[in-house]
């Protein structure tokens, strides 16, 4: 595991000492490739809430914590070693950059050019990709994004009707010679094959308030592991939307979404 969000993480800072301490927690999760680098601050996205008895939680201002200098370049020799030395243990990896600027968190221009010689090495293994500031420096990878960014990606107008993402997201699955995943909100999710074939999924009704912080998040997770267990694209996609419903249900954290919660989901 390189990083939980793709962000340089520093074990000094009180934030990834909190992070490192967490994830040490969670059964069966190794950390040995978990990269404290002291030169750097931890990313910290905090969204507080305001609480009222008998009210769900308002959501204020986003207040962000960034390290705002390029990563160095020992740490990302460090984090390349890592890829290389674990990539022939693995069935799926998830590449999520969630630093917001290119080059200042862990998902650099060199750890991006290790994966894509590792993609060609082993063109079996899942890389589904995932990046808060746009896949367009990305090597041809599995894409997953939002429709905002499809529409920044592809140069195409900005809408989250699933019949005007369809052609563009099969154009870029034919061009890309992989699957291309976009979600639309409370519209479900497009995906398309290498074949150029495209599916829509509807997104499941909403039962009661919603928080979606997590969702997407939950549907890239949900998207890798489906893929890595020899999924059809609709099955992915109808489990990714079976988690992200769950976890939006739950107000004021990301939350979960087990596996029974989702069998309960689909099949009452």
């Amino acid at each position: 595991m390189l990083q939980p969000k793709s962000d340089a993480t520093s074990a000094a800072s009180g934030e990834g000492f909190e992070l490192r301490r967490a994830l040490a927690r969670v059964p069966g999760l190794a950390l040995d490739h978990f990269r404290p680098a002291p030169q750097r601050v931890t990313f910290n996205y905090s969204k507080p809430l305001l609480h009222r008895a008998g009210q769900p939680p308002e959501e204020l201002s986003r207040l962000d914590l960034k390290d705002w200098t390029p990563t160095p370049p020992e740490l990302e020799a460090r984090l390349i070693a890592s890829l290389r030395a674990l990539a022939p243990q693995l069935d799926v990896l998830v590449v999520m950059d969630q630093a917001g600027v290119a080059g200042m968190g862990a998902i650099t221009d060199g750890v991006l050019a290790a994966i894509a010689e590792l993609q060609a090495a082993q063109p079996k293994l899942v890389v589904i990709a995932d990046s808060r500031h746009g896949l367009g420096r990305f090597p041809p990878l599995v894409f997953k994004m939002n429709a905002a960014e499809f529409a920044t990606l592809t140069g195409r107008p900005a809408t989250t009707e699933p019949a005007a993402i369809r052609a563009g997201a099969a154009e870029l699955a034919r061009h890309n010679g992989r699957p291309v995943f976009v979600t639309l909100a409370e519209r479900g999710m497009v995906g398309a094959t290498p074949d150029g074939i495209a599916h829509h999924v509807p997104a499941l009704p909403l039962r009661g308030p919603i928080d979606v912080v997590g969702a997407g998040d939950t549907a890239t997770a949900t998207l890798a592991l489906t893929l890595a267990a020899a999924a059809t694209l609709s099955e992915a996609m109808t489990l990714a939307q079976a988690a992200a419903s769950l976890v939006v249900h739950q107000l004021g954290t990301t939350g979960v979404a087990t596996p029974a919660e989702m069998r309960q989901l689909l099949f009452p």
